[in-house]
Order: structure tokens, then C-alpha cells, then sequence
């Protein structure tokens, strides 16, 4: 049995980086805390098996994968439940006439909810490749390890999803008034 201090100082400090990932896979915030909770209820019942000196941050991100099947296998065996006070994005307000004059404008034109939006309609599996490794930062050997997956399926997932992104969000960039070119 490890020392109950060392998970506080060796897993709490990811903290922010598992509710992040969880907000990524989930798409909502309430989910996410959720996801997030038990995934550091899991790992502290399971520390003793964590490998100090080893990756935390992965292992928790692999913790929290398994715990979101988990979820989703109860689900589908309970069926579905829909909160009664679930919020939904308000409604998008008008459209303002903008010219971009490079990418870097485009993007920077963008709103949150557009974002997110086009994150949502990504499969969870490639929302979740593609957050790891473009905005956690892990290798993609890492993220291979995490995700149960080979190495080229990690690579596949993040190109395909960074395809989708990018044309959810030039389907945005067409309703803003943006009349570039089809890539």
C-alpha cells in the first residue's frame, strides 16, 4: 500500500488536464464532472497498483477511458436518461458580414460554440485522439497506450479528425459570408 500523500501530490495536480480531456470526450460539463470524479475515485482505490515514476497523466487519461465505457455500457443496457434541467447551446446569434484576409483571421473569427460545435460532431474516439494529442501534448505512442489502439490507428484518428474539423469549420466559415476556396 502506498502513502494516501503521494497520491495528492503525484495524481491531484492533473487535476485540470482529466476534466479537460472529460469535457472533450463528453461535450458537456456536468458529464464531465462526473467523468472526472470517478475517474479519480477509481484511480485512488487503484494507486496501489500505479508504478511511481511511471506516467500519471496517461494513466489517469486510460483510467478515465475506462471508466466513460464503463459508463457507456450501463447506459446502453439502462437505456438513456435525460436530465430535466439539461441546458442546450443558446441559439446562434446573426451573422456579421466579415472578410478574412489569411487562416490566422478565420480562426480568430470563430465563436466558442462554433468550436465546439464542430468538436461535438467528431466520433468520441477521434475527439478523444485528437485532444490528447493536440492539446494535451502526449505522443502518440502514449495516446496508443492509453486509447488500447496501435500506434498508426492513433495517427489515422487524429488526421481524420483534423479533416472533419476543418471542414465543419469551413461550413462555418461559408455562412459567415467567407467565399475562399473548396480545399
Amino acid at each position: 500500500m502506498q502513502d494516501p500523500g503521494l497520491f495528492e501530490q503525484i495524481a491531484l495536480p492533473h487535476l485540470d488536464s482529466v476534466y479537460r480531456a472529460a469535457v472533450a470526450l463528453c461535450g458537456r460539463s456536468d458529464e464531465a464532472e462526473d467523468l472526472t470524479q470517478a475517474t479519480f475515485v477509481r484511480a485512488l482505490e487503484r494507486f496501489h497498483t500505479f508504478e511511481v515514476g511511471t506516467n500519471c497523466k496517461a494513466w489517469l487519461f486510460q483510467i478515465m477511458r475506462n471508466v466513460r465505457i464503463d459508463h457507456l455500457r450501463h447506459r446502453k443496457v439502462a437505456g438513456n436518461s435525460v436530465p430535466l434541467d439539461e441546458e442546450l447551446l443558446p441559439a446562434e446569434a446573426p451573422a456579421e458580414q466579415t472578410v478574412w484576409s489569411d487562416a490566422r483571421d478565420l480562426l480568430e473569427n470563430f465563436s466558442d460554440e462554433q468550436i465546439i460545435r464542430a468538436l461535438k460532431r467528431l466520433p468520441e474516439d477521434q475527439r478523444l485522439t485528437l485532444f490528447l494529442v493536440d492539446v494535451e501534448q502526449l505522443s502518440q505512442q502514449e495516446v496508443a497506450e492509453i486509447t488500447g489502439v496501435a500506434v498508426g490507428t492513433v495517427k489515422s484518428r487524429a488526421s481524420r479528425a483534423r479533416d472533419e474539423l476543418k471542414s465543419h469549420l469551413l461550413s462555418y466559415a461559408r455562412e459567415l459570408g467567407f467565399t475562399g476556396r473548396n480545399r
